[in-house]
């Protein structure tokens, strides 16, 4: 976070990176892995970060 402490909204900013990151991330591996197990595991991230939210 030090290095986006110059920006106008740090936390904005930091959030904005790591979707590019992400994004990228996701279009390199997912020739790799195909749709149906890149979706799959993406579905498994939400559903436990949900769990982790709400305690379900």
């Amino acid at each position: 976070m030090l290095l986006l402490d110059g920006t106008p909204d740090p936390e904005h900013t930091a959030h904005a990176l790591l979707a590019a990151l992400a994004a990228e991330h996701l279009a390199a591996v997912l020739p790799e892995l195909g749709e149906a197990r890149t979706r799959a595991g993406i579905l498994r991230l939400a559903r436990a970060a949900q769990e982790l939210y709400t305690g379900d």
